[in-house]
């Protein structure tokens, strides 16, 4: 489908020209990312993350934009590309630690954004179990991007246990309600399980 409408002058190369442009090789095009659980926004950040379309330091500089540092704001220890910033970074990667630890997986190794948010539902063996990792998954990638901007633009971090914490309190929050709404549409449709 065509972002826009042609009109009787334009030719169809133009418009798939545009669309290509914007879109990138329709064989390469993702389709949103969704998880019933979850807020869309977060969906919208995965698909983002997946695209390599989130504004880290190393993408803003290959595009002319002028930076003090390309080096990444949490840990400086290397340049901020986004497969740093949120798996392979020192504080993101004690932040995924910690969540693999709390959720019973062991211990968290580096992987690239892709692997991270395309994982199999961290092995479950059930539907639910793996939409619950993924959401936990979102939400961790969300809130340590979100957490990277307030260094970024208000100065201010949180520690790795307040991160933990709010990652435990959010996915709470977000699925509970999801869960709250899904059964509560079921009983005003008269609908079992």
């Amino acid at each position: 489908m065509a972002l826009y409408q042609r009109t009787s002058g334009e030719s169809r190369s133009r418009t798939a020209a545009l669309d290509d442009r914007l879109l990138g090789n329709a064989s390469n095009v993702q389709e949103t990312c969704r998880n019933k659980l979850l807020p869309q926004s977060l969906g919208i950040f995965v698909w983002r993350a997946k695209r390599k379309r989130l504004p880290v330091r190393v993408e803003l500089s290959n595009r002319g934009i002028d930076l003090d540092s390309v080096c990444c704001p949490m840990c400086d220890d290397g340049v901020e590309s986004l497969d740093h910033t949120l798996p392979l970074c020192r504080y993101a990667y004690e932040v995924w630690d910690n969540v693999y630890r709390w959720c019973g997986l062991g211990d968290f190794s580096n992987i690239s954004v892709n692997e991270l948010f395309n994982g199999d539902g961290a092995n479950s063996r059930c539907v639910e179990g793996k939409s619950l990792w993924q959401a936990i998954e979102w939400v961790c990638g969300y809130l340590i991007w979100k957490n990277r901007n307030d260094k970024v633009f208000n100065n201010s971090s949180r520690s790795c246990a307040n991160l933990l914490n709010d990652i435990q309190v959010k996915s709470f929050e977000w699925i509970s309600k999801k869960k709250k709404k899904k059964k509560k549409q079921r009983l005003l449709s008269g609908t079992n399980g």
